[in-house]
């Protein structure tokens, strides 16, 4: 009986052995927090010469664009392939903040473009975003960025 009791007990030795098991329990180490996500805004950008004077081909006649070198644009970061346009336009010393959306920066009118405010509509004529069957709107990602740009623009042009 001596000879089983330590056969039984030889096993049971290897058994934990070989499973690894301990009596020890390990906590594991607690998770680290994730990192919050930030939006990125995307950036204003200031367009080439070759997109300023795309965007003046649109404008109806007695309107111009103040200063080319002030042609903005930004994407939006609630559409996958929008793109907020905006400059300041001048004709008869009114100037106007327009704003205009489209899916294509290579130059303006190589894709689809849409009026973003009524002196968009006003000095170039193009179909109105806000009332597509998906519409753009001034909540959208970019606009204002576009907008606070032109007004900044504007104040520094009457003054």
């Amino acid at each position: 009986m001596k000879k089983q009791t330590l056969n039984l007990f030889a096993i049971l030795l290897v058994a934990i052995t070989a499973c690894g098991c301990t009596n020890s329990t390990q906590t594991p180490p607690p998770e680290t927090p994730k990192a919050q996500e930030v939006k990125q805004e995307n950036p204003v950008i200031t367009a080439t010469p070759d997109f300023a004077n795309s965007l003046s081909g649109l404008l109806n006649k007695g309107y111009s664009i103040l200063d080319k070198n002030k042609v903005y644009y930004t994407q939006s970061g609630d559409w996958a392939k929008v793109y907020f346009v905006g400059t300041v336009i001048e004709r008869g010393g009114q100037v106007y903040n327009a704003i205009w959306a489209t899916n294509d920066v290579s130059f303006i009118g190589a894709g689809v473009v849409y009026s973003m405010n009524d002196h968009a509509i006003q000095v170039s004529g193009m179909g109105d975003g806000r009332t597509n069957s998906e519409p753009l709107s001034e909540t959208d990602d970019g606009y204002s960025r576009i907008n606070q740009k032109l007004l900044s623009d504007m104040s520094q042009a009457i003054n």
